[in-house]
């Protein structure tokens, strides 16, 4: 379930998530409620695009599909993040801990591809 989140504090992604070929998993406008009952307000603007529909347990299949997304979106991602003021921006890879009474020290690589990928994109 890999997610590109992308973030600004002053630009609005409203207009380019109606437009984008690149799927998008979800956006939010600076302001809007984020929980009504707790009257919490999103503070920025976001929007996050649907990398990868692998399990939490296959980092591996993650990281794979993130090359591929990377790759087949390149130029419409260095887009946004070139012509935008561009807060944050970073895949975000959801895991399950390994950690348990045996296990005391959970490590995952990233691969060299998705790397460079990344820092292309300053990501």
């Amino acid at each position: 379930m890999c997610v590109l989140k992308i973030h600004s504090d002053v630009e609005s992604f409203k207009s380019f998530a109606g437009i984008t070929k690149i799927p998008v998993y979800s956006f939010h406008e600076k302001g809007e409620f984020k929980n009504k009952t707790k009257n919490l307000k999103w503070t920025d603007y976001r929007i996050s695009f649907d990398v990868s529909e692998k399990d939490w347990d296959d980092f591996e299949g993650q990281t794979n599909d993130a090359i591929k997304f990377l790759k087949t979106h390149y130029k419409e991602i260095k887009a946004v993040l070139a012509n935008n003021n561009i807060s944050s921006a970073y895949l975000d890879f959801p895991i399950y801990s390994r950690l348990n009474g045996n296990i005391v020290n959970q490590n995952d690589h990233l691969p060299k591809e998705l790397i460079k990928l990344c820092g292309e994109l300053f990501l």
